[in-house]
């Protein structure tokens, strides 16, 4: 990666990548048009993640902000992925707040943490963590290396004021007083008595060791794959079995080596993050050529289908808002047949 100079020259990679800097303001970039225009690549995503770290302040003392980068036009979906860096000794300042806020690992350091309800949760690649609205959070990275992970977020779904409260008295980092795997223990084969669907909803933890572990033992089981998305997981609620949050579902799906699936559309709105692989989306006749590290959206009601267009398997993270369309009796889906 060669280092940029100076804000305007970062301004100017962003640009070039159809990206918005959360430190930048008045942008005044187009979208661009067509199906296939929410993608954007790894290369510009990383590169000026790592640039920004060298350039912007994210605060002093209890340092406020973040640096995060999100697509021009995917702020037009109801949930989206953005992506965010932690530079070695960056401590985010904690607060809570009326959206939910989920964590995909994509490059991770020995001593990065993410703290959610006074639990730590250390940053490895491919786990995922949420921090549903109303609970606490911060980050920090405690390392020597720049940690990178990507948002979900389900901001269509936030009230009209999106209400944000940080510590009481002034703290700016939370104490984690919980053990380790404390919430988890609380929230699976046994928990403390309470409501069906308490609020807020606790922290969620998803490891990517256990993740691995579920696809694998689909497949060895020989497990049917689903024509429309190969060897697909939801991460479930640990509340209720249901779905990851009341507004959104964490996904991940492989896709066997030169793979094509059936095609397929619903009313809900899907980002995906391309974790390992190369591959394709067909969206409404356009094509859309992925790679690893590759973030990209699929609109509602256009007819999509995946093609793995190489020797190994290709996995997929994605957000999809179909929890909230069933919820409010909206959601439909139409599917080719083979």
């Amino acid at each position: 990666m060669t280092t940029t100079g100076t804000i305007e020259e970062l301004a100017e990679v962003l640009t070039e990548h159809h990206l918005v800097g959360s430190w930048a303001r008045g942008n005044r970039q187009e979208p661009r048009p067509g199906k296939t225009a929410a993608h954007y690549k790894w290369e510009g995503i990383r590169d000026s993640l790592l640039q920004s770290g060298e350039l912007v302040q994210i605060g002093s003392g209890g340092q406020t902000g973040m640096r995060s980068v999100t697509g021009l036009e995917a702020r037009k979906f109801p949930v989206y992925m953005n992506a965010q860096v932690l530079m070695p000794g960056d401590h985010t300042e904690s607060h809570r707040n009326l959206r939910t806020e989920t964590r995909l690992v994509i490059e991770a350091a020995p001593g990065a943490v993410f703290v959610c309800e006074a639990e730590a949760y250390a940053m490895n690649r491919g786990d995922v963590v949420i921090s549903p609205p109303w609970t606490y959070h911060d980050h920090f990275n405690g390392g020597e290396e720049p940690v990178i992970f990507v948002d979900g977020y389900d901001n269509a779904y936030n009230p009209n004021v999106n209400v944000n409260e940080k510590l009481p008295d002034g703290q700016l980092f939370e104490i984690v007083t919980k053990p380790e795997g404390y919430t988890r223990a609380m929230n699976s084969h046994s928990r403390p008595i309470t409501q069906e669907r308490p609020f807020p909803l606790p922290p969620m933890h998803y490891a990517w060791k256990d993740t691995e572990a579920a696809l694998a033992i689909m497949r060895e089981a020989g497990e049917a794959r689903d024509p429309y998305e190969g060897v697909h997981l939801m991460f479930s609620s640990p509340v209720d079995g249901g779905p990851t949050l009341p507004t959104m579902a964490w996904q991940v799906q492989v896709l066997d080596p030169h793979q094509k699936t059936l095609s397929h559309r619903h009313n809900s709105s899907s980002f995906y993050q391309v974790f390992e692989g190369e591959g394709r989306t067909i969206i409404d006749g356009e094509t859309l050529e992925w790679h690893k590290g590759d973030i990209f959206g699929v609109p509602p009601w256009t007819w999509h289908h995946h093609e793995n267009n190489s020797n190994d398997d290709t996995i997929l993270f994605s957000v999809d808002d179909w929890p909230a369309m069933k919820a409010l009796g909206f959601w439909m889906k139409d599917e080719e047949t083979a």
